[in-house]
């Protein structure tokens, strides 16, 4: 079978490169290991990450296992990476450029784009406006993209094997089918995106290229989540300028407060009170035995329902519930966070599993400490109290945007794509993703990720013509 491109993933990047390139008239291969077929999402299935052997307990890399990967699972929230993110680092093209394919895509799925990217200042605060476009759910779905008659879809599949000729162009790959249990050669016109996220992207090129650059891997970033105080509502009404949407009557837009500390970036938002199945969400993702995960699952479904209807019930009758903060970071790179196969486990395709190794660093605690008790504290901007509140490894959930496993950089010795995000060295094999980011950022990466894929679709189509 021979294809003009071939996608592995159909996440948020997939998914558009693959209605992009299909709209004009390419054949299009899509490779993905899901094995949850729904044409709906659901949301309260997931797994622990395929591609990981082990991780640390704080860090919960989460796996829809649906086709539409992990937008089977997020919660809409449209937000391109703001303009101070962006230009902290060198992405090797301008924000400009960015912005301009995020308003293209906006146009494509009709949205109002200045609800997308809005930065603003009030009363000497930056805030940073997103919006919640709930029609959009999994992007697989919403793109449609079964219906596109030149696009093929493999599922219960991963790639095993490259084929490449002696001036480092993929020709071919094999991918091993569980579902047909044998493995199937398909044929490359003309080029490869591995679009398998933070985590599946540096685990598959780890596994397929035996001369892989060795920072395939490195400075995985993430952003921790964690929710500080138990406020009651006469002490947070000065901060429902930027809460969680829920607060807000007829309404889709929310705003994060945010803040930049030597290019470290906080969001805040006011929240309901944390989630109180976290701790055993990360029990949830570490454990194997079937009838513990479903015992398990079924209880933090129903019991989270529960109290977010009891929380939010409290706050429309104005009645004393208490609320908190929720505050999300971004994260300094360092080479000592990682991702690297492990050659001792294999997977379901022989393929072998890798390893996280990530902590956050003490500049980082302490950066997120500063910025808690700035606005929370003796001297708090927000709340006042002679508690101080510091940042705590059991509050914090992270795992679900790993990022900057595959950077983008001028060069092979600093990164692993270039700004056209393909692979130094190779001729026809290019990455999309949160993978190939600068900086993880303070928010949900998905706009911009598939932002980003617009910009590869266009400039592949560009190149092709």
């Amino acid at each position: 079978m021979l294809y003009d491109f071939i996608i592995i993933g159909t996440g948020p990047s997939g998914s558009v490169l693959a209605s992009n390139l299909a709209d004009k008239g390419f054949k299009i291969a899509m490779i993905d290991r899901a094995t949850n077929i729904k044409k709906t999402s659901d949301k309260t299935s997931f797994i622990y990450s395929p591609y990981i052997n082990k991780s640390p307990f704080d860090y919960t890399p989460l796996f829809s296992n649906q086709l539409g990967g992990n937008s089977a699972l997020w919660n809409n929230k449209i937000y391109l990476l703001s303009k101070d993110e962006f230009n902290s680092e060198k992405w090797g093209f301008n924000y400009e450029e960015l912005k301009k394919n995020s308003k293209d895509l906006s146009n494509k799925l009709k949205l109002n784009h200045n609800k997308i990217c809005n930065t603003f200042i009030k009363k000497r605060l930056k805030y940073s406006e997103s919006y919640r476009a709930n029609e959009l759910g999994n992007l697989f779905n919403y793109l449609n993209i079964r219906a596109f008659k030149n696009i093929d879809i493999f599922t219960h599949s991963s790639p095993v094997e490259l084929a490449l000729d002696n001036k480092k162009t993929v020709k071919k790959v094999i991918i091993k089918s569980l579902l047909k249990k044998k493995n199937i050669e398909l044929k490359i016109k003309n080029s490869i995106i591995f679009c398998a996220g933070g985590l599946g992207n540096p685990n598959i090129l780890q596994n397929l290229l035996k001369d892989y650059n060795k920072n395939i891997g490195k400075n995985l970033c993430d952003h921790p989540h964690i929710n500080v105080g138990k406020f009651k509502i006469d002490k947070i009404k000065n901060s429902l300028d930027f809460s969680k949407y829920f607060f807000k009557k007829k309404t889709k837009t929310e705003n994060n407060l945010y803040f930049n500390t030597n290019r470290n970036f906080v969001g805040i938002q006011l929240d309901l009170l944390g989630d109180p199945v976290r701790l055993i969400k990360k029990i949830y993702c570490k454990i194997n035995q079937l009838i513990p995960k479903f015992l398990l699952i079924i209880f933090i479904k129903y019991f989270s329902l529960f109290t977010r209807i009891l929380n939010k019930t409290l706050f429309i009758l104005s009645l004393k519930g208490k609320y908190s903060y929720e505050f999300f970071f971004s994260q300094k790179k360092s080479k000592n966070n990682n991702i690297i196969i492990n050659k001792s486990y294999k997977d379901n395709f022989l393929n072998f599993k890798s390893d996280i190794n990530w902590k956050l660093s003490n500049e980082n605690i302490n950066i997120y400490n500063k910025s808690i008790n700035y606005l929370i504290g003796k001297k708090g901007l927000f709340i006042k109290t002679k508690k101080r509140y510091l940042f705590q490894d059991n509050d914090m959930f992270v795992g679900l945007h790993p990022s900057c496993t595959t950077e983008i950089s001028n060069n092979k010795n600093s990164g692993c794509v270039d700004r056209n995000l393909k692979i130094f060295d190779y001729k026809n094999i290019y990455v999309c993703g949160s993978s190939v980011f600068k900086l993880n950022g303070f928010t949900n990466p998905t706009w911009t990720i598939m932002s980003l894929a617009n910009r590869l679709s266009n400039y592949l189509i560009k190149k092709k013509n």
